[in-house]
């Protein structure tokens, strides 16, 4: 049973890993090709970062930030 665990929670640490560098990736071909690439990736990301800490945030917005960036750091 512990070894079930360790391979799903390996799997899942792999698969976290996996989007974290396409976030990373999408970012550059934003930057690089702007518009044209035709991902929204930067203004998503910063619509994102509002929703947490803009005019409407809450306590919750603050914890669930500070989760987010927990599970990034791993």
């Amino acid at each position: 049973m512990e070894n079930t665990i360790n391979q799903i929670r390996s799997a899942i640490g792999g698969i976290s890993g996996l989007l974290v560098a396409a976030i990373g990736l999408l970012i550059v071909v934003t930057v690089v090709f702007g518009d044209a690439a035709g991902m929204g990736v930067i203004g998503n990301i910063t619509g994102l970062v509002d929703s947490f800490i803009g005019s409407g945030a809450s306590l919750s917005s603050i914890v669930t930030l500070i989760i987010v960036l927990s599970v990034l750091n791993k």
